[in-house]
């Protein structure tokens, strides 16, 4: 807050006052020093710790770390077991196809390979 007006009480500075505005100006004057005085006051005061607010925060974030972790965890397990049916199902197929290329009649006019 700065106050422009020089140090000297209200009725030498301005004159032509009446008694009401002056007992408002300094009524206000009063009421910003005190706010500053209270504004002061609370600089130099240390915060109350909330403790309980912390912990609340910190068991919130644990919370949701391993809530990511697992939905994370199950995820993959899930795409791993696809990933294994897939290749059980390919191996089947391949499996299939051999036994199938060994039952097909061999043409008459192709020499099976010599051993």
């Amino acid at each position: 807050m700065t106050d422009l007006t020089p140090g000297l009480p209200p009725e030498v500075q301005h004159p032509g006052r009446d008694g009401a505005e002056q007992s408002a100006q300094a009524s206000l004057q009063r009421a910003f020093m005190d706010r500053a005085r209270r504004s002061v006051e609370r600089e130099h005061e240390q915060p109350p710790r909330r403790l309980g607010l912390h912990l609340v925060a910190l068991v919130a974030a644990f919370g949701l770390t391993f809530g990511i972790v697992y939905a994370f965890h199950a995820f993959l397990t899930g795409m791993q077991k696809v990933m294994r049916m897939m290749d059980e199902q390919e191996a089947r197929q391949k499996q299939e196809e051999a036994e199938r290329k060994r039952k097909e009649p061999i043409p008459a006019y192709v020499v099976p390979p010599a051993d």
